[in-house]
């Protein structure tokens, strides 16, 4: 027995509306892209290779977990170069300041980071961050920034002299 075919059967508008659907999809998402509500791929692969060399600065020195952990892993016989105590607070102000639910000043945060003569001085600005406005400064950035922004400050911090001396 010969089996009949189903295409007579399928709703022409419902292929119409089908259509319609997928073009619409396509449509908004260029227009989203244009507007910047949504990320193209190339935006999400360079955020996915900025979070790469984020993890990595991470992992390579301790400034993000403050003072007491740059001082530990530095050694006894070691000098660290660190900010003044209102020094730091200034700058871990500045930061705070420059997030707003709208649109974040990332000039100013890079020009806060620029300003630092050292690495292990983000810990000093960690510590008061941390006492100033209670929370992580890292989570802070990482928050309030896009993953590529948060790489430039990591590139800005790696171009700087450790800051570690030893005695």
């Amino acid at each position: 027995m010969a089996q009949k075919s189903n295409l007579s059967s399928i709703n022409p508008n419902l292929v119409l509306l089908a259509l319609l659907g997928v073009g619409a999809y396509f449509a908004s998402s260029s227009i989203l892209e244009a507007l910047g509500i949504k990320k193209s791929r190339k935006e999400t692969k360079e955020e996915k290779e900025a979070e790469k060399i984020l993890e990595k600065q991470e992992t390579k020195i301790n400034i993000w977990q403050g003072v007491e952990a740059v001082k530990r892993a530095a050694g006894a016989n070691s000098t660290i170069k660190l900010l003044s105590y209102s020094s730091a607070a200034s700058k871990a102000d500045g930061i705070q300041d420059s997030f707003s639910f709208y649109n974040d000043d990332e000039e100013r945060i890079y020009a806060i980071f620029r300003d630092l003569n050292a690495q292990t001085q983000v810990a000093s600005l960690v510590d008061q961050y941390r006492l100033r406005h209670k929370a992580d400064l890292l989570n802070a950035l990482k928050s309030n920034l896009s993953t590529t922004e948060v790489n430039e400050i990591t590139k800005i911090i790696n171009q700087k002299p450790s800051g570690v001396t030893k005695k």
